[in-house]
């Protein structure tokens, strides 16, 4: 049981990662003032909050890793964890074109994994993370396996909050007039329907009953929309706020629903198999019509306050882009996985009977 969500704390400090040392390269030499500059006051209230909100779910992710080993003062030592993880991370800005080492992100990367860590302090704990705990038992399948998928989720409602995104389908927002492209429009709309069945699909495997699948499908496509809505009137310009969704994309996503409707109650295998096949024709379809802009053109869509902004805008494009492709590879082996474990109950089951 140790090993619970340990890859889920990989990804999400793979991630910070990423948004901290976008773009990489070329290298550089720290420059001569770098000591004064690392701690000279650093006032952005908005990039501030952001590097506290990065770091809630390490916090959260490595109180509990330590919580299951069973180790004294698993709080302190996340906090102590994210600062580590932190200081790496400053530390290789210094040799990183456009970033800026700073104590004051070390400090709002502390508050942020010691906001995370709360989760397991009294009374917090037992007042919400032990009922959320309980109700991802109830709702979803037990085992690596399900986690992994709830990975995949979280990872998949973490790019809807960039809203120059589309919702689903591929491609950027487009200012070019799209009128009077009728037959484009007609294979979004597939291109959507095949993504949204394939996306319900892939929730109902997760679930442990297929009676809810439908309705948590729902929540997440709310939560999904809301992300979108909220994200849109922050960091869009008003120009630019409300066309992340077209009609075909809202059409596509009632076709998907209702297509996903007679399929939620056939077997698990079948659902997997059918996932695959939905979520690939729908990344296929999404890859011939979709639309692509140049970074540089996405990024004028925003009205951001201030720095970090190529860095949100690649890591959430490029999961976005790869979503599919990571959920058909866990998918197939979601699928292997399964039907051992059905192959195995179907013998032990024989053998049971056979005995009596």
């Amino acid at each position: 049981m140790t090993r619970r969500y340990q890859g889920a704390l990989a990804v999400c400090a793979l991630l910070i990662g990423y948004a901290s040392l976008y773009p990489f390269v070329p290298l550089r030499a720290p420059g001569e003032d770098f000591i004064a500059v690392f701690f000279r006051p650093r006032y952005f209230a908005f990039d501030f909050l952001l590097n506290v909100l990065a770091y809630v779910p390490f916090g959260l992710l490595a109180c509990h890793r330590f919580v299951e080993s069973s180790m004294t003062r698993p709080a302190w030592r996340a906090v102590a964890f994210g600062v580590g993880l932190s200081l790496v991370l400053e530390t290789c800005q210094l040799f990183v074109p456009y970033r800026v080492a700073s104590l004051t992100d070390i400090l709002a990367n502390a508050l942020g994994t010691a906001a995370g860590a709360l989760f397991f302090v009294e009374p917090i704990r037992s007042a919400v993370s032990h009922p959320l705990a309980e109700m991802r038992e109830r709702l979803f399948a037990s085992g690596l396996w399900a986690d992994a998928g709830l990975v995949l989720l979280v990872l998949w409602l973490l790019a809807q909050l960039n809203p120059a995104l589309p919702f689903f389908g591929a491609g950027n927002i487009i200012t070019e007039d799209v009128g009077q492209r009728f037959h484009a429009e007609l294979m979004l709309v597939i291109a959507v329907s095949l993504s949204i069945c394939g996306f319900a699909l892939f929730v109902s495997v997760l679930m442990r009953s297929t009676s809810g699948a439908l309705r948590v499908t729902l929540v997440l496509l709310t939560i999904a929309l809301w992300l979108k809505f909220a994200a849109s009137s922050v960091m869009l310009k008003p120009h630019f706020s409300a066309e992340w969704v077209s009609s075909g994309r809202v059409i596509g996503l009632v076709a998907g629903l209702v297509a996903f409707f007679p399929m939620r109650k056939i077997g698990r295998l079948t659902r997997i198999y059918l996932a695959i096949l939905f979520l690939l024709a729908g990344a296929l379809f999404s890859k011939i019509f979709g639309s692509y802009d140049p970074i540089g053109e996405v990024l004028r869509f925003f009205n951001w306050p201030h720095g970090q902004l190529a860095g949100f805008a690649t890591l959430t494009g490029f999961l976005h882009e790869t979503w599919p492709l990571a959920a058909l590879v866990f998918l197939i082996g979601f699928f292997f996985h399964t039907r051992k474990v059905s192959t195995l109950l179907e013998r032990t089951q024989t053998l049971a009977s056979r005995e009596f």
